[in-house]
């Protein structure tokens, strides 16, 4: 169903160190819209991979305007269900995010401006260790999220851990 292909080149390129940390992370983000067919895939790092208790947005890239983005804090004060199920989980599958338990915190200030309609979260470990995650939203309607997006999004985050502690070794500013 979903074709790795790209994601393997794109790790390699940053692992050898053919592409940049910004080039890579905006042709990352693209691909993972375009992969699974969401509106916008965003990377994040925990500040502090200990506490987990705040994530930063690396990059997001939005197919409705073709845009990328970075910087956004968001904190574990404001959003304290979606901070504790990944710190247990790892992993958040809200295909309807506004009625979603743990999601449902983002309502009034993330998902009702943006008009995010479902949401998807995977935690990404690097040598074993939280780093960060995938984010995928989806704008339009309510996408059901399968185990086989489930499943991409792991492999993804697993390459990518691997590509990073690479890159990190070599001395690249992943």
């Amino acid at each position: 169903m979903f074709d790795k292909t790209r994601i393997l080149n794109l790790s390699k390129r940053l692992m050898d160190g053919s592409t940049t940390s910004d080039a890579f992370y905006d042709e990352l983000t693209q691909t993972l819209v375009e992969e699974m067919g969401c509106t916008r895939a965003s990377l994040w790092i925990y500040p502090d991979a200990l506490l987990r208790d705040a994530i930063e947005c690396v990059r997001l890239y939005d197919r409705t305007d073709r845009q990328w983005a970075a910087g956004t804090v968001l904190h574990e004060a404001d959003f304290g269900p979606y901070f504790e199920a990944m710190r247990s989980d790892n992993l958040i599958v809200a295909s309807d995010a506004r009625a979603h338990a743990v999601t449902a915190c983002f309502n009034e200030i993330y998902f009702d401006p943006l008009g995010i309609r479902s949401l998807l979260d995977v935690g990404i470990n690097i040598s074993g260790q939280p780093w960060g995650l995938f984010c995928c939203e989806n704008t339009t309607d309510v996408l059901e999220w399968t185990p086989a997006h489930v499943e991409y999004l792991r492999q993804v985050g697993t390459l990518l851990g691997f590509a990073l502690k690479k890159a990190q070794t070599a001395g690249a500013h992943a």
